[in-house]
Parts: C-alpha cells; structure tokens; sequence
C-alpha cells in the first residue's frame, strides 16, 4: 500500500464534521493489531463520534512522541465540480474533500505507523480523533482522559511543508441584546434605543470597531497584529415588529503574549456600555502556542527537514490547531503534507510528490533522525 492508495481511500469515507466518523476510524483501526488500539466512543447531540489510539510501546515513556490528526472533514458545498468523495487524480494533484485537510497529514501518519517494526526508543502514540472542524469533541477528549508529559507532540495539518512554530488562539463569544416586541409604526428614536435588539447589536459592533483599530497597532516578531470580527448575526422576527432579541459572535484572534481574560474583559467593558443587561457568552476559547526554537523537537524536525524537503521554512500561522490543546503534554510542532490555501476551499487537492517526503519526516522523527 502506497501513501496515494491509501489518501484515496480515506478520501472515500464521507465524515464531514456533523456525521458520525465510525467507518474511518474502523478502517485505520484495521490497519493494526488490535492489542495496539483503543477506540473510544463520544456523543455530540445526536451523533456518534469515536477517537482511536494506536500505541507502540518503547523502551522508555519519559518522551513519548505524539502524532495527531483528525479524522473528520468541513461540509462540502454546490461549488464543487467534482465528487468530493472519489479521488481523483490530475498531474500532480489529488482532488477530494479532506485531500489537504487533513487526509493527507492521516496517511503519512499511518504509513509512518505502520513502517514501525522494532520497539522504538520511546513511546509513539497516534491519535485519531473527531470533531475537530466543529468543536473538537475529540480532541477535549483525548486531553481530558489522557496523561503525558515532556512529550513531543506533531499536529499534522496542512503547513506545505514548512515548520509551524505558532498559531494564534482562538476566542468566539455569543452576544445577546434583548428588547421588547411591538408594532414598527408606534417607535420613536428614544424607543428604538431602549428596545429594538437589533439598534443595539449595532451600536455595540461600531463601538467593538475602536478595539480593532487599537489591535492593529500591536507588534510582534513572528505574528501580525491580533484580529477581531463579527462572523455571524441573528435577530428580528418581521419586517414590521420592533425586534426583542439580536445575537451575534464575535470571533477574536489573539497572539501568545495576550492575555485572555483581559481580552474578554475589555469586549465587556463596551458590551455593558451599550446595555448593563446584555448576555455574554464565551462559547469558545483554544489557546495559542509557540515553539521554542530551542528546543530538541524543532531542532530535529529542522535537520530532518532540511535533508528530506531541501528546506527548513519558520512559519506561524493566524488559523487555529489543537496545539492550542496538547502543548499541555509538551512541546508542540504543526508539520504536515498539503497546501494550506487549499483547506475548507472547492475541489481541495493536495499534491501527491509531497505524500512519501512527509511519510520519511516522520519515520525519522520515531526513529531519532538516524
């Protein structure tokens, strides 16, 4: 089995993220021994998820090195032009959904697994876990449950290759302004900004716009300026009645030397300003993480990089990866296969010459870059 089979018939199990991830999981876990894997079954409302651990145990566990990847995809959309769930190939592209992200970083996982044939020197740990493109059910899990430390950790998303030392954390608060329903004919400007929800979300988002502003002028070395947005609104019932409630979630990026709390303090601050009873609700929060580049897993990754891919690319990213979870573990690198622009897009494809050269960084990561 090739690592190009194999992306194709991973390709081929449909599990967008508001679907039960079952059959793929049952399939990676049939790549291996059973006394190597732990499937362990969540719920998200009505569906089903599963993770799925495969162990090699080593001579020793003080540094245990993890791979990571996730085994669920985004929803597809009209726009594709082709089936999202039969690869297909075209020069040095393969197209389907997941191609990137991230079904190619799971199939240079598993190959790497698979090539291991004596006891490594520390403890490997693959983890398959779900729900990762919707509110990484899986991965909370994976953290809740188990126990690691000092451990060297590879989140094998889409970097093209590049060495990505850090990522921004993610934080999305719900904002609710209520009010108070009646007839459109009988407000007044005093009555609209006393009770139309809607008036209220919108003076509360001009007003969020100073905190961008000041965002902007935030410096770093490695990161551009943190970032703020409102990304979804609801409110309103009828074209002709006042509206009593307005919701919308403001999604904010923050670099690893801000502090969350502070963050969230300041979006009440102008929140409450609008409204003293307005409802706050953090509905998420992944942390940031940077790496040292001191530190052994980077400066392995970099040799080995630059033996394998000819190129040894520092890079951080503005998106979010559960590195945001597992540095809790140890030091956390994202490295993986697929082109990063191609994620969450149309006719995603990754580019198959890629697929063995990741496969190599990671055996050669388990086996200490011999």
């Amino acid at each position: 089995m090739t690592e190009l089979t194999l992306l194709k018939k991973l390709i081929s199990f449909d599990s967008q993220s508001f679907k039960t991830n079952k059959p793929i999981v049952d399939f990676i876990a049939g790549l291996f021994f059973p006394k190597q894997c732990r499937i362990t079954e969540l719920k998200k409302d009505d569906v089903k998820l599963y993770n799925l651990e495969v162990r090699f145990p080593g001579k020793k566990s003080s540094k245990p090195f993890i791979f990571s990847g996730h085994t669920d995809t985004v929803p597809t959309s009209s726009r594709w032009t082709r089936n999202p769930f039969k690869a297909q190939v075209i020069g040095n592209k393969l197209f389907g959904l997941g191609s990137t992200d991230m079904k190619a970083g799971l199939a240079c996982m598993i190959m790497a697994a698979l090539s291991i044939k004596e006891k490594p020197a520390q403890d490997v740990v693959f983890l398959f876990d779900a729900d990762e493109e919707a509110g990484c059910t899986g991965g909370k899990d994976f953290i809740k449950r188990l126990k690691f430390k000092n451990a060297k950790v590879v989140v094998c998303e889409p970097t093209d290759g590049d060495l990505k030392i850090g990522q921004k954390g993610g934080l999305e608060v719900k904002v609710t302004f209520g009010g108070k329903a009646f007839h459109s004919s009988r407000t007044s400007y005093e009555k609209n900004l006393k009770f139309n929800a809607i008036q209220k979300a919108c003076r509360a988002i001009v007003a969020l716009g100073a905190l961008e502003k000041k965002m902007e002028k935030q410096k770093s070395d490695l990161f551009t300026p943190p970032t703020q947005a409102i990304c979804e609104i609801k409110g309103g019932t009828a074209a002709n009645v006042i509206p009593d409630e307005c919701s919308f979630v403001i999604n904010r990026r923050l670099i690893p030397v801000e502090n969350k709390e502070q963050v969230l303090a300041a979006i009440k601050l102008v929140l409450l300003a609008v409204d003293p009873k307005v409802k706050i609700q953090e509905t998420f929060w992944g942390s940031p993480n940077l790496l040292n580049q001191e530190s052994e897993l980077f400066k392995m990754a970099g040799r080995i990089s630059r033996s394998v891919l000819n190129k040894v690319g520092i890079k951080v990213t503005s998106g979010w990866t559960q590195a945001g979870l597992f540095k809790k573990w140890g030091d956390c690198l994202i490295w993986g296969p697929g082109v990063l622009e191609m994620a969450h897009q149309a006719d995603e494809y990754c580019p198959i010459d890629f697929l063995t050269k990741m496969t190599e960084c990671y055996k050669r990561l388990i086996e200490g870059n011999k």
